[in-house]
């Protein structure tokens, strides 16, 4: 077993543990808290950075922090001790494969001695195995016992639910934004003890964005993003108020037609008139049409996830957003797009609802619920792409290959089995012809903006 240090670099902050005070992120500073999380979620950028002010987080020699690396056992497990304080001294082997000399053994043996772990049984000797990778489920438990709640553990396979459920009434982690078994990332793994830290210790709800509570005004509809100066309409609910959380529907256009021209037709306005909902504008590429990323983008890195973020920021920053109520809406290539920021920001946007697209992506960076509308007929975004879609969101959510039909079945809409937090619903409906008679498969079909907002409000 290797001795090498990990690379979280965890400092004590054992004179701000007493803090208590209201608290929010400040604006992000321009240059993420390491260079290789560019373009990770900016929550995540913003969770790393606040760890990384207070002492607690640090990087590789290198300078990066590889965000999408999973952690082990140990890492995992100083990283939640140095963000609450030093670790008791070593005096004896408290696991086989723990050593007193171990970087790790402080930590380990400390959470052992507080009944945070207990460790396996592997014939005669009991283990702690640092170096494997640990899932949400089992970081989750060392996080809410090492936080000083006490919980008792669920039985058979399902043994994580009382953790996740104290997560979820707690407000620090929605249950829909991770799958239990999966391996945490180091991003991830930061964002869970800063949300922990943040609402023990600062008496943060981390589900509402930085807007709630303060006085009201209006979100610049201008950004600088990339060096590009960006647009967008929003769309406010009347209602709208810095005390009350609202929903977000971000919104993307095709190829061909820009986001008022979809603002019109889409019927969002009227179908989610208590929702904000952001119209953003692709880059027209002098032809008529307009692009969402740049010629040789990679797949998880497309130029345009940068304006969402921003616009989803700027939103939370000026109005009060339900962070955990963020959804992702396209048409055509504005599927495309919203299915791969879907994609990217697995976790994240907490569902997509589409026509006419796919992603260009092959694996999800997390959960998303998801509403995938497509004519097997069309020709301009193919059906076996859609269907493509749709698979990598069943692998993605988990999800049963079984389904059955449901609503509307004006769209000959089925949803698949055993994914009831992450629903996958697809819909290959037989509508061709428009208003007008005309032949045209990729159309919107009436009735869209209803289901999807149904879908949304379901979840």
């Amino acid at each position: 077993m290797s001795r090498r240090n990990d690379h979280w670099s965890l400092g004590c902050i054992t004179l701000l543990c007493g803090l208590l005070f209201p608290f929010t992120f400040a604006q992000a500073a321009s240059a993420p808290p390491f260079p290789d999380m560019a373009n990770s979620w900016y929550g995540y950028q913003e969770s790393t950075q606040y760890l990384k002010d207070k002492g607690s987080i640090g990087g590789y020699p290198d300078g990066l922090f590889h965000p999408q690396d999973t952690v082990n056992r140990a890492e995992f497990l100083k990283l939640v001790f140095r963000s609450k304080g030093a670790a008791e001294p070593v005096t004896e082997d408290c696991f086989a494969d723990v050593p007193s000399d171990a970087w790790f053994a402080p930590f380990v043996c400390a959470a052992k001695r507080r009944g945070i772990i207990q460790g396996y049984t592997v014939g005669s000797r009991q283990v702690f195995k640092p170096e494997q990778p640990i899932n949400f489920a089992e970081a989750i438990k060392m996080a809410v016992l090492s936080y000083g709640s006490e919980i008792a553990e669920g039985s058979g396979e399902k043994w994580y639910q009382p953790y996740v459920d104290e997560l979820d009434a707690k407000k620090i982690l929605a249950s829909w934004s991770y799958i239990p078994w999966a391996p945490i990332t180091r991003e991830r793994a930061a964002d869970l003890i800063a949300r922990y830290v943040r609402h023990d210790e600062d008496r943060v709800l981390p589900h509402l964005s930085p807007g709630c509570g303060k006085s009201e005004r209006n979100p610049s509809l201008t950004l600088t993003v990339g060096g590009q100066e960006r647009t967008y309409l929003l769309t406010q609910p009347s209602h709208a108020s810095t005390s009350t959380p609202s929903t977000l529907i971000v919104a993307f256009h095709g190829r061909t037609n820009g986001n008022a021209q979809v603002r019109a037709y889409f019927g969002l306005d009227r179908s989610a008139s208590d929702s904000f909902i952001a119209y953003p504008s692709g880059i027209p590429n002098g032809n008529g049409s307009y692009s969402w990323s740049d010629p040789g983008d990679k797949a998880q890195e497309l130029r345009d996830f940068a304006l969402f973020d921003a616009i989803v920021r700027e939103i939370g920053d000026s109005a009060c957003i339900d962070l955990d109520r963020i959804y992702v809406v396209g048409h055509s290539l504005g599927a495309w797009f919203a299915n791969s920021v879907a994609c990217a920001r697995g976790g994240v946007v907490r569902a997509s609802a589409t026509v006419g697209g796919s992603t260009t992506m092959k694996n999800c960076t997390g959960p998303t619920a998801a509403l995938i509308i497509n004519n097997p007929k069309d020709t301009l975004s193919s059906h076996v792409a859609a269907e493509a879609m749709r698979d990598i969101r069943i692998a993605a959510n988990t999800c049963s290959p079984k389904s059955a039909k449901t609503e509307p079945s004006s769209l000959s809409c089925m949803q698949y089995a055993d994914c009831p937090l992450n629903p996958v619903v697809f819909c290959p409906h037989t509508i061709d012809r428009d208003r007008h008679g005309t032949y045209y498969p990729h159309l919107w079909p009436d009735g869209t903006a209803q289901a999807m907002v149904k879908f949304f409000e379901g979840l």
